[in-house]
C-alpha cells in the first residue's frame, strides 16, 4: 500500500508548496515594511511637533497663571508684574522683587512666577509681563445685561515661550477682563478704583 510520502509526483506539482510559502512570506514582508515605515514617520512627526507644542503650552500657562487671584492681589502693589526673573538673579525672599510668587498677603513663596509656569508647562518662559490697566466701564453689551451693578478691571498679559530649540517660539498678547460687583469689592478685589 502506498502512503502520501511514497506517492509518485504527478500533474506538475513538483515544489508548488515551497513557491506558495515563499510568495506568502514575500507579501507579509512587504506589508510589514509598509507598517514599519508609516509608524516610524508618525514618530518622527510627533517628535518634531513636541517642542512647538511645549512652547505653546508655556505661553498658555502664563496667561492662565496671570488669572491667579494671588497674582492679581499683588499686582495692585506695583501695577506691573514681571513673570520672568530678570538676569536670573537668585530667588530669595526679597519682598522688593516683583517676579517672586506671593500669597494673598504679599508674603513671598520663595519661587519665581517663571519657575511655577515652567514646572507646569515643561517649556521655557523667555519673557512675560502682566499689567493692570485699571477699572473700566463695562462694554455696552455687558452693561445691558448686568446693569450698573458691575464694573470691569482690565489686565494685559504678554508672554513668550520656547520649546527645546530657539526656533520653537510662541508669543501671546492677551487681555483679561475681571468683572466685580461695585458694592462688594472684597471678593473681586481689583485695582484702579474697582
Amino acid at each position: 500500500m502506498r502512503t502520501a510520502m511514497n506517492r509518485p509526483i504527478c500533474n506538475g506539482e513538483r515544489g508548488m508548496a515551497l513557491v506558495v510559502a515563499i510568495g506568502f512570506l514575500l507579501v507579509l514582508s512587504i506589508l510589514g515594511a509598509v507598517v514599519l515605515t508609516v509608524a516610524n514617520r508618525g514618530l518622527q512627526d510627533s517628535a518634531s511637533f513636541s517642542p512647538v507644542r511645549r512652547s505653546f503650552y508655556t505661553v498658555d500657562q502664563a496667561v492662565e497663571y496671570s488669572m491667579n487671584g494671588d497674582l492679581i492681589y499683588n499686582l495692585s502693589m506695583t501695577g506691573t508684574i514681571s513673570l520672568v526673573n530678570p538676569a536670573n538673579t537668585a530667588t530669595l525672599s526679597d519682598d522688593a522683587l516683583d517676579y517672586l510668587a506671593r500669597d494673598r498677603t504679599g508674603t513671598s513663596l520663595g519661587v519665581s512666577h517663571e519657575q511655577v509656569i515652567e514646572k507646569a508647562s515643561g517649556g521655557i518662559l523667555v519673557s512675560g509681563q502682566v499689567t493692570d490697566l485699571g477699572a473700566q466701564a463695562l462694554p455696552a453689551s455687558l452693561a445691558g445685561k448686568y446693569t450698573t451693578d458691575f464694573g470691569a478691571n482690565l489686565y494685559h498679559v504678554t508672554a513668550e515661550g520656547r520649546g527645546s530649540a530657539a526656533s520653537d517660539t510662541q508669543k501671546v498678547d492677551a487681555s483679561i477682563v475681571r468683572l466685580y460687583k461695585l458694592e462688594d469689592d472684597v471678593i473681586f478685589r481689583t485695582t484702579g478704583g474697582g
